[in-house]
């Protein structure tokens, strides 16, 4: 029998919110991500296509044929009621627009008809609680499980109610779908073969026919951080050595850590081995150099 690690989660820790483009790809810029643990609850509710059922019936009344077709599971629909409003948060997942002050910041949002649900789209991580589990993964901050919707659409506000009470917002009907370009993500959510945090591995990384991704992991959740910048520009293909080294296209971003550099085409030059001192600063402002065959931590 393979090794397997049981858990069993409990109260939401965290959440992180990142806005994607139609292809299912995380966006860049400013508050395209939102961090927070202002939220009640999160319900998943399964979408099940029933199998058609086959009868047929003998001119006696008994039945000849009685068969049930196989059901297919076809995803989650997401509601997540929160205990406070987050303008850009709601934003990312209805399409309401935010309304700003005259300072530009961000004060609320406007309720339109005819948003286009379908050009909204957003991924969804939460973190809860394992009891009882200790750190015993070297390089550990702690042990959560980790749950990610990696494409969301559709999301609507729902009902509320205004009395002498607490107003809850809901935001109802968002619906996983196929065809997420997440991959194995932007962010450091779990522990690589060395014990240091990095994003997704590569046997984790979101296929085009993944819903969902639930597993174990000891890199912490975020804090409540609000909103968060993602790199902007185009990701970097070519990296020429230097101290440091210049990356390519113009404007262009390194991949986040030593993990992405590695899983990803950046294409080193020259092709032979850099020479001593030289180095490539990496998103997480790690260093790493081309050493003939590959990508590999620190100078040169």
């Amino acid at each position: 029998m393979s090794d397997q690690k049981c858990f069993s989660p409990i109260r939401g820790r965290a959440m992180r919110a990142t806005k994607l483009d139609r292809c299912g790809r995380p966006e860049t810029g400013d508050n395209v991500a939102i961090e927070t643990d202002a939220f009640v609850e999160i319900t998943m509710t399964a979408r099940v296509t029933e199998g058609e059922t086959i009868t047929v019936t003998k001119a006696n009344g008994k039945q000849c044929v009685n068969d049930k077709g196989v059901s297919t599971w076809d995803g989650w629909t997401v509601n997540i009621q929160f205990c406070g409003v987050n303008p850009y948060l709601f934003t990312m997942l209805t399409g309401m627009p935010v309304v700003l002050d005259a300072e530009g910041v961000a004060v609320g949002f406007k309720a339109i008809d005819n948003a286009n649900l379908d050009a909204n789209a957003a991924a969804l991580e939460v973190w809860n609680d394992i009891p009882g589990d200790t750190c015993s993964v070297e390089g550990a901050e702690g042990t959560w499980a980790y749950s990610l919707l990696p494409f969301l659409k559709g999301g609507v506000l729902a009902d509320r109610t205004i009395n002498n009470g607490a107003v809850d917002f809901t935001i109802q009907n968002m619906e996983t779908k196929p065809g997420s370009g997440w991959g194995v993500g932007p962010y450091n959510v779990t522990l690589d073969t060395l014990g240091n945090p990095g994003p997704l591995l590569a046997g984790q990384a979101i296929g085009l026919n993944d819903h969902e991704l639930l597993m174990v992991v000891n890199v912490a959740p975020p804090e409540d951080g609000g909103c968060v910048t993602l790199a902007s520009g185009p990701p970097a293909t070519g990296a020429t050595a230097g101290t440091p080294a210049t990356i390519t296209p113009v404007d262009s971003y390194p991949p986040e850590t030593l993990a992405l550099l590695q899983a990803g085409t950046v294409i080193a030059s020259p092709l032979t081995a850099w020479t001593a001192g030289q180095y490539l600063v990496l998103g997480d402002d790690s260093e790493a150099h081309w050493d003939g065959d590959s990508w590999e931590a620190g100078r040169a």
